[in-house]
């Protein structure tokens, strides 16, 4: 289902692009087109489609799309926790430090929802465990307070590995 589901977007995919081919020169038909795009791209990571995921990064969708909640696709995958998602994602270099409207990272969302593995891979690509949300938590505090006790015990061994490495 999923291998159709990917099949249906390629063909629309190429339906945008290809001149005539049911595409106008209004920009209202544009922007209807690309909010099209940036909710597929969430809506494949919500249900893992990791066909459709590659074909809408393959056609050089901003990686760093925001959806409503100020979320990229890279906070939904760390929400989901989907670790051949996030491969997928990180493979396009987005900006893992970015914040949704509540000021939360991807990190910050991995540890509030318990996504151990998650928050490794995220602190191996340089997210900052230092930053703050909207109401001062760190993804440190978020864990805490949500009873993760692998992500607190993770992110304390990895803020005492990189003191002594300083």
């Amino acid at each position: 289902m999923k291998t159709f589901k990917g099949l249906i977007l390629c063909v629309s995919l190429t339906l945008l692009v290809v001149p005539g081919a049911g595409a106008n020169s209004n920009t209202d038909t544009i922007t209807v087109k690309t909010d099209t795009l940036k909710e597929n791209i969430f809506e494949a990571i919500r249900s893992i489609d990791y066909t459709s995921i590659n074909v809408l990064l393959a056609e050089e969708m901003d990686v760093n799309i925001i959806n409503q909640q100020g979320n990229t696709p890279l906070m939904v995958a760390a929400e989901v926790g989907n670790l051949r998602i996030l491969d997928i994602i990180l493979t396009h270099n987005p900006d893992i430090n970015v914040r949704n409207q509540e000021g939360k990272t991807a990190l910050m969302i991995a540890a509030e929802t318990g996504q151990t593995h998650v928050v490794e891979k995220l602190l191996v690509h340089d997210a900052d465990h230092m930053l703050k949300d909207n109401n001062d938590n760190t993804a440190l505090t978020l864990a805490s307070t949500y009873g993760h006790n692998a992500v607190v015990n993770y992110i304390k061994e990895m803020r005492t590995q990189t003191t002594f490495a300083k």
